[in-house]
């Protein structure tokens, strides 16, 4: 399966800045997301400075745990 950033038709930074606006699970904690602090503590503003700031490598990373998340969160999901 490929990953979930791959089959998006949005470019990988502004995917980056959505999740910077608002996890897709509201079960997100800060042990297992990169970007939660960003999250929280940044205005629209500041989170859009900080996605533009980010180079390919930084976007790539937070994006490969993402699809980890991603994936993990669904797999408990369907344990219920």
């Amino acid at each position: 399966m490929g990953s979930i950033h791959e089959k998006s038709s949005v470019r990988p930074r502004a995917q980056v800045f959505e999740l910077l606006v608002e996890c897709r699970f509201i079960t997100c904690t800060k042990e297992d997301c990169p970007i939660w602090k960003q999250r929280k503590s940044l205005s629209i503003e500041k989170k859009h400075e900080f996605a533009m700031r980010l180079n390919a490598e930084e976007i790539n990373n937070i994006l490969a745990q993402y699809d980890c998340c991603y994936e993990k969160r669904l797999s408990d999901l369907n344990q219920w």
